[in-house]
C-alpha cells in the first residue's frame, strides 16, 4: 500500500486569507485562480456528485462563501454548516495550520497501524487490492472533515479539531480507506431493503473497525479508547438509543415495499447535520450524523457475534440482514440504558454472552 500526500493548494489559499485579513480586500480573481487548481477540481467533482452524501456545492457557491463567510448567512446547508467551523479556523489561522505537520510527519512504519485496522475490517480478497492512495489536504470548500473519492482521501485543514495526534489521524485515515474498499464489495443490483441497511454499514462499519467506536449494547472492537468520535453527538444518540434503533429497524421493514429512490430519500433523513431527538424532540446540530451511531450498533453487533467473514456474506445477501440481526440481538439489550456485555465467539461462530445490567 502506497500513500502520497498532496497539499498544493494550502499555501496559496492561506496566503490569500492572510492578505485579505491584512488589507480588508478579498481578491476575487486570485480566489478563482486558486479554486481552479487540480486539488480543488477533485473537490468540486466530489461535491458535485449527486449520488454521494454531503454533496451539492458549486464553484460559484464556493467563491461566494470565501468572499463573504463572515458577512452573511448561506442558503446551502453544506455552507451554513461550514460557517461556524471556518470562522474559528480563520480567527486562529497559524495555530490551526500546525496540525498539517501531524500529517506531514507520517512515516512508512506508521502505516502498519492502518494496515492492521484494515486487515481486521475487510474480507481477505480485498486486502490484496490495497493499492495507491493520495491524501488530499485543502482548506475545503465543504463542511466534511474528510471523505474518500476514487483513490483520493481528503481532509479539510480547517476542520481537524477531532484529530488530536498522529495516532488519531491514522485511525481516521484507515476509516477513509475502509470506505473506498467497502464500495468495491457492494453488489450492483440490491433490493430496496438491502440498500437501506447497507447505507448504515458504510459509516457504521468504518467507525466500528477503524475508530474503535462503542454504542450502548455494542462494545468496542478493541481494548482502549475511541478515536475521532464526537462525544457530544454520541451522548445525544445514547440518550435516544432505544428509539433510534427501533426506528431504523422499522424503517428497514418499510423499505421492502419501497423503490430504491424512495429508500434513498428515507436514508437521507439520517444523513443530515441537524437531527431531532426521537425521545425529547430537541433539535441540534451534529457532526457525525445518525448513520454513524446506528450503523455501528447494528452492523458492529453482527461482526462481534458472527465474525468478519459471515458479516460480509450478510452484507451481500439480498434479504439477510434482519435474519442475521435476530441471531445477534441477545435478548432485549437494545432497550437497556446501560449494559456490560462479555462476548465469546467460538470457532463454529456459536455465540455466548453475559449481560449485566447496571
Amino acid at each position: 500500500m502506497k500513500i502520497e500526500i498532496s497539499n498544493a493548494t494550502v499555501a496559496p489559499m492561506t496566503a490569500w486569507l492572510k492578505e485579505a485579513e491584512k488589507t480588508g480586500v478579498r481578491d476575487e480573481e486570485k480566489l478563482r485562480q486558486i479554486l481552479s487548481m487540480p486539488d480543488y477540481e477533485i473537490e468540486f467533482r466530489r461535491y458535485g456528485d449527486p449520488d454521494l452524501p454531503v454533496c451539492g456545492i458549486s464553484f460559484e457557491e464556493a467563491v461566494d462563501f470565501f468572499l463573504h463567510f463572515d458577512e452573511k448567512d448561506f442558503e446551502n446547508p453544506r455552507l451554513s454548516g461550514k460557517k461556524e467551523t471556518f470562522l474559528a479556523f480563520y480567527n486562529d489561522l497559524d495555530a490551526r495550520l500546525q496540525r498539517i505537520e501531524l500529517i506531514n510527519s507520517i512515516t512508512p512504519n506508521d502505516l502498519n497501524l492502518v494496515e492492521q485496522l484494515l486487515e481486521n475490517g475487510l474480507p481477505e480478497h480485498l486486502l490484496q487490492e490495497l493499492d495507491h492512495f493520495t491524501v488530499l489536504l485543502t482548506i475545503s470548500i465543504g463542511n466534511s472533515m474528510g471523505w474518500p473519492y476514487g483513490n483520493y482521501i481528503h481532509f479539510d485543514v480547517a476542520n481537524l479539531d477531532t484529530i488530536a495526534d498522529k495516532e488519531t489521524f491514522l485511525h481516521v485515515l484507515a476509516h477513509e480507506i475502509h470506505h473506498i474498499m467497502f464500495s468495491r464489495l457492494l453488489p450492483e443490483d440490491m433490493t430496496p431493503q438491502q440498500y437501506f441497511f447497507v447505507n448504515f454499514a458504510f459509516e457504521g462499519l468504518a467507525v466500528h473497525f477503524c475508530n474503535n467506536a462503542s454504542t450502548l449494547g455494542k462494545p468496542s472492537k478493541y481494548a482502549g479508547k475511541m478515536f475521532a468520535i464526537e462525544e457530544n453527538d454520541w451522548k445525544f444518540y445514547e440518550e435516544q438509543h432505544r428509539e433510534l434503533i427501533q426506528k431504523v429497524l422499522a424503517d428497514g421493514e418499510r423499505a421492502k415495499k419501497m423503490t430504491v429512490e424512495q429508500v434513498d430519500a428515507l436514508v437521507r433523513q439520517y444523513e443530515q447535520f441537524t437531527f431531532t431527538s426521537l425521545k425529547t424532540g430537541e433539535t441540534r446540530k451534529v457532526f457525525q450524523y445518525p448513520t454513524y451511531y446506528a450503523g455501528c450498533c447494528l452492523w458492529g453487533r453482527l461482526d462481534l457475534g458472527l465474525g468478519k467473514e459471515r458479516l460480509f456474506e450478510v452484507l451481500k445477501s439480498r434479504d439477510g440482514f434482519l435474519r442475521a440481526w435476530e441471531q445477534c440481538r441477545w435478548g432485549e439489550w437494545e432497550i437497556q440504558s446501560k449494559a456490560e456485555i462479555r462476548i465469546s465467539c467460538e470457532k463454529d461462530r456459536k455465540t455466548t454472552c453475559d449481560i449485566v445490567l447496571k
